[in-house]
Parts: C-alpha cells; structure tokens; sequence
C-alpha cells in the first residue's frame, strides 16, 4: 500500500490577454466596419433626399400647370342670370398675356395696374418668362358646408360687379407670372423661381371701377417658367397676339411650365435639359429640371 502523500496546492491558471498586435488587428477592423456603415448611411441619405427633392419637384410642376389648366378652362365664363335683360354671352376680354411677363406684380407693396403692365423684355440675368391673364365670373362667395365658392387665386372674395339693369354677378381676374426670390438651404442662399398670382377684386357699378383693390401671393416654388402658344379659331398658332381681337378669337393655349429642385437632389449633373423654349439649360451641381406640358382648350369663346 503506497503511502498517502500530502496534496500540493494546484497552481492557478494564468490568464492570457490580447498582444498589441491582436488589438491593433481588432481596431482595425471594427474601423473599417464602422466606416462601411456611415458610407452606405450616407449613400442611403443621398439617394433618400434625392428621391423626395425630385418628387417634390414632380409635384409643384404637376400643381402648377393643373392650377392654369383650370384657370385657362374657365376663362370666359358667364353666369346665367335670369333677371338679365338680354342673353348672358362668354366674356369678350375673357384671356390676355405677356411674352415677357409683369412689370412688378409680386410686389409686396399695394399694387397698382402699372405693376401689371407687360414687360418689353426678360430682365437681365433671369430667364424667360411669359404671363397670363383670365376673367370669368362665378358665384356669390361663399364658405360654408366646408366648401369656399366664389374666391379667387389670392383666396379673397372674387370681384363684385353690377351690370347695367341692377344685374350683379362676381367675376375672379387673375394674373399668372413668375417671380425670383431668394431662399436659403443647407448650402446657402439660392435664388429661385416660384409661380406667383395677382388678382383683381376691384368692384364694378355700371362699367365702372370703383376704387383698385389688386393683391399678389406666392403659390408654387420651384416654377423657373411659363410659357404659352395661342391658336385661334382659324387655327392659327401664335406667341402672342397683337390685338384685343385676336385675344377674343383664342380656342385653345398650349401650356409650359419649367420646374427646378430646390434642394440638392443627386442628380447626374451631366444630363442635358432644355426649357419651355428649347433653349439648353446649365445645370448647377445636384440640380434637376423638368418640364411640363398641356394643351387647354377653352370652354367659353366668343367671335371678335
């Protein structure tokens, strides 16, 4: 039998840490992880704004060129009044335009009749821009059963006018142009173009204007241009007509609306653009354009 000898004391384990170099390797790593993530966050970012800029761009064009479609549509329009002495005809002065636009007429100040005056040509450094008037008339204005009837582009009530007789009938004059403001964005102050509108609720007793009440508002940003084509009854298809007339003898306006991002939008900056009038734009970094087109005939027209 062997003797028992005594228990030795069992050495304790050593614990083995990381090397310089392992831990180097591991930093290493982790730093390459960490910035494949932020660079596939900030690509992700990019394409995200991108998407929402231009969809957004997508959405003031289409908003704007719906906007003067109806407006456009409406032009001439005259209430049927039962109490009139004679028949109710569409309105002879029912569309006029600008080929280069208003003189002032996002003026914050009071306008006047001289703000909308026709430009003779495109101020320097801002592109080409066309205006358009309409006139139609429409009910007594009203807001209730959550419905507005009878208000014009600026949201007033539209213009009050007596026709000989005591006849009274409400009429919506609205001017549409393009005016240049600055903003400021996450990479500064930018000029940009918006689609603005003046109206005009002077009232009218008897023929005549009774007082001036014009008012101007922005609508729609991002709108750099509007430009229009007008086609007559006989066909004819013209910038500009050059007569109270030919304004009377209009059937039909094509319609162009140049929409532009606000914001960066990732774009390509080497994709060509052209605007309303053909002509070659050069897109800033991040910067895309879009236009937007309709033909609108008009409901209500009346010989010359």
């Amino acid at each position: 039998m062997r003797p028992h000898s005594p228990s030795r004391p069992r050495r304790p384990q050593r614990q083995r840490g990381v090397t310089l170099v392992e831990l180097m390797v591991a930093l290493t790593i982790g730093l390459i992880l960490v910035i494949i993530a932020s660079a596939i966050y900030l690509y992700s970012k990019q394409s995200y704004n991108a998407v929402s800029e231009n969809s957004q761009m997508e959405e003031n064009g289409r908003f704007a060129i719906n906007l003067l479609t109806k407006s456009i549509q409406s032009a001439g329009f005259a209430m049927v009044d039962p109490t009139a002495p004679g028949p109710t005809l569409p309105l002879g002065d029912k569309l006029a335009g600008c080929e280069f636009g208003y003189v002032n007429a996002n003026s914050t100040a009071a306008l006047t009749m001289a703000d909308l005056a026709c430009r003779t040509a495109t101020p320097t450094g801002q592109r080409p821009s066309a205006a358009i008037f309409t006139r139609y008339e429409t009910d007594t204005p009203a807001a209730t059963g959550g419905k507005q009837q009878g208000y014009d582009c600026t949201n007033a009530a539209a213009a009050s006018k007596q026709l000989a007789g005591g006849v009274q009938t409400y009429e919506v004059r609205s001017y549409f142009f393009v005016s240049q403001v600055n903003v400021q964005t996450p990479s500064g102050t930018k000029s940009m173009g918006q689609l603005g509108c003046a109206s005009d609720a002077t009232p009218v007793v008897n023929g005549v204007p009774v007082g001036l009440v014009l008012r101007s508002q922005p609508m729609v940003p991002g709108i750099e241009q509007l430009a229009f084509n007008y086609i007559s009854t006989a066909g004819k298809v013209v910038p500009i007509p050059t007569s109270a007339p030919d304004w009377q003898d209009i059937a039909a306006v094509d319609v162009c609306v140049l929409a532009r991002t606000i914001q960066a939008s990732g774009n390509d900056t080497a994709t060509g653009y052209t605007d309303c009038y053909g002509t070659a734009i050069t897109a800033g970094p991040s910067e895309s354009y879009r236009t937007y087109r309709a033909t609108v005939a008009l409901r209500n027209t009346a010989a010359p």
